[in-house]
């Protein structure tokens, strides 16, 4: 039985796949690497983020920094972003049987604490930033033993090939959603536990668990 949900923010919940694809273009002066034509967009999500990074010259020294900066410029755009309303409706759901949500993202809490509000969508219990933008599954594992979580007893919820990655070092399962960044072939090479193309499915797997 699924207990705890742990899901992602952008691209999960909130479309804003144009909004950090614009800002990442408009770093690439100051960090020196090449922008990313939105000809090639859906090539670029075919391909995994460290692909991405390499192809596109973006020194992994300096993705710290670079996440910070597309962080901090995200937040003007938080009232403009638009909300996954099944995806919304879904994790309503998902509390009302007594799931403990969790929300995880290297976005800033502030920057998610205020899209969920504009989206009236507080219903995560908690809200942990991932600083590692590789080491996802650090973050997961420090939470899961600092809440005594079982294992068996949680799901990770991601859009990314990435956060299939980081379930299979926790050792949980994962639900990865085709309507985010990555496109549903990249997401399929990483084979993840479940692979849904509608929010309401999440329901159907986890009922199913």
């Amino acid at each position: 039985m699924i207990k705890t949900v742990i899901c992602d923010f952008d691209g999960t919940i909130v479309d804003s796949a144009q909004l950090v694809y614009n800002l990442f273009n408009s770093f690439s002066d100051k960090y020196n690497y090449k922008k990313m034509p939105q000809e090639k967009m859906d090539y670029i999500r075919s391909i995994t983020f460290r692909q991405r990074f390499k192809e596109y010259n973006v020194s992994f020294f300096k993705v710290p920094s670079l996440v910070m900066d597309v962080v901090r410029e995200y937040k003007k755009s938080v009232p403009y972003l638009q909300v996954n309303s099944d995806m919304k409706e879904v994790l309503r759901e998902l509390r009302n049987q007594g799931i403990k949500l969790v929300l995880i993202s290297a976005n800033s809490r502030e920057n998610i604490e205020k899209f969920l509000k504009l989206n009236d969508m507080e219903y995560f219990d908690e809200i942990i930033r991932s600083k590692r933008f590789f080491g996802r599954n650090l973050t997961i594992n420090s939470y899961i033993k600092s809440h005594n979580l079982k294992r068996n007893e949680t799901i990770l919820i991601g859009d990314e090939h990435r956060d299939i990655v980081a379930s299979k070092k926790s050792n949980i399962k994962v639900v990865s959603v085709t309507w985010g960044y990555d496109l549903e072939e990249l997401l399929i090479t990483g084979r993840p536990d479940y692979l849904v193309k509608r929010p309401n499915e999440i329901l159907d797997v986890i009922e199913k668990w």
